[in-house]
């Protein structure tokens, strides 16, 4: 693949938005190529694979990402992001094979079941690895360099594993072709690209120490978000058929594209927040807030008007199945999703702010809510009661974060002494009561 030298924000902001299309149409062309080749029992095996996948990718992530992009001060130089993620993808590994064993053994999935969702599993811990070498082309004002990479790789692994699937209709043996290639293209790029912004940095644990105590209350939070984000497929895998689990997924697609377009849409301004909000430009720093708030708000309403007249016509049409049923979940999953989006941004906010424990109490307690109320809701309500769930969970998460972005606004902004307002912006920066 040929990168270009191109670094200004248009051309990165391209990019970025490529790569968004990109990481949302994966999920959707992998699942219509399977519900079309091998039916909906494979399909649903999937759907849960990749709420697996997501979930424990939140473990070699870490939630370091943000963290490290807005490290405007240097506090952790890359050796030390390198170093914890090698070990935190180190962990992710342990938790994957201990929860696919677990499933194995005591959910009695299947071995072929198992299979899938542990390939899908080691498709995001590549990712994660990337994801480090990305933070570090950001950082240096290349974000268009991780997106291309990001791009190829996906491009690669979704010729090869549909292709493969064409072929043979094995679901695991597409999964593995699928990883080898992408994992393969992945280590040979970024083995090309990272010395070039930081040499060639070593594997020291001892770094990485600080940055799993720091980034500890991102980790949870992102961990938690995507298990409130999943619940109702874990519910519907204890109590419905896999078909069902197919259905949901295939209604619940478009949802996670609302949440993808505005990460990817305000990872070219994270710099630019960061920086007001460390210079102390409050207004401007809210300014740049609200705007990305409505494009959230914006890109909701043209998903919910798309969806209400095309949503289930066009799910129906790329996944070969009836889901003219499931039109009311539809439009509550997308509701969902906007509130989803909103909260993950308003985290990114709280983030920047340093208000990261402010962020964990948030999801802790939309999980606990969600794991307990998810059996109930599927049980009785069956894919209705799963939507209505996971949007009345990201609502409430949403307003949550909002409020606490709006408390450290008034504070910044009513603090009218720029020493008293620096003094107060280092308070919240780490995290402490002001």
């Amino acid at each position: 693949m040929k990168i270009g030298n191109g670094s200004g924000n248009a051309d990165g902001f391209v990019w970025n938005a490529a790569a968004g299309l990109v990481n949302a149409a994966e999920a959707v062309v992998l699942l219509m190529v399977v519900g079309r080749t091998n039916g909906l029992s494979d399909a649903g095996i999937l759907t849960l694979a990749f709420a697996a996948g997501n979930l424990l990718s939140a473990v070699g992530r870490y939630g370091v990402r943000n963290y490290q992009v807005t490290d405007l001060g240097g506090r952790f130089c890359f050796t030390a992001y390198y170093s914890h993620r090698i070990l935190s993808s180190a962990l992710m590994g342990i938790c994957t094979v201990v929860y696919t064993a677990a499933c194995f053994l005591g959910k009695g999935y299947s071995l072929y079941k198992t299979a899938a969702v542990f390939l899908v599993c080691m498709i995001y811990l590549v990712e994660s690895m990337e994801d480090v070498c990305w933070g570090l082309y950001q950082r240096n004002g290349r974000l268009d360099l991780g997106a291309k990479i990001f791009i190829a790789r996906w491009m690669l692994h979704l010729f090869l594993t549909s292709a493969a699937l064409a072929a043979t209709k094995n679901l695991v043996f597409s999964l593995f072709v699928g990883l080898a290639g992408g994992a393969v293209y992945s280590y040979c790029v970024n083995k090309r690209y990272v010395p070039v912004f930081a040499g060639r940095p070593d594997f020291r644990p001892s770094l990485a120490i600080p940055v799993f105590r720091t980034c500890f209350p991102l980790f949870l939070s992102a961990f938690l978000t995507t298990y409130v984000a999943n619940a109702p497929k874990y519910a519907i895998d204890r109590y419905l058929p896999e078909s069902v689990q197919a259905c949901y997924g295939y209604v619940a697609m478009p949802v996670f594209v609302v949440s993808l377009f505005n990460s990817f849409f305000y990872q070219p301004v994270l710099l630019k927040l960061t920086e007001d909000w460390k210079q102390g430009r409050i207004e401007r720093f809210c300014r740049r807030m609200f705007v990305q708030l409505l494009l959230i708000v914006l890109l909701t309403a043209v998903c919910l008007a798309g969806g209400a007249v095309l949503g289930v016509p066009v799910l129906s049409f790329l996944y070969h199945t009836d889901l003219s049923s499931y039109r009311t979940e539809l439009l509550i999953l997308l509701c969902g999703g906007g509130f989803l989006a909103a909260a993950g941004f308003l985290g990114v906010i709280l983030t920047i702010m340093r208000m990261q424990r402010k962020i964990m109490y948030g999801y802790a307690g939309t999980a606990a809510a969600a794991c307990l109320a998810s059996g109930y809701a599927v049980r009785e309500y069956g894919v209705r009661g799963a939507a209505c769930l996971y949007a009345v969970c990201m609502a409430c998460l949403a307003c949550y974060f909002a409020l606490c972005v709006k408390r450290c606004y008034i504070l910044a902004a009513g603090t009218p002494d720029e020493g008293r307002r620096s003094g107060l912006r280092f308070r919240l920066q780490n995290g402490k009561n002001p």
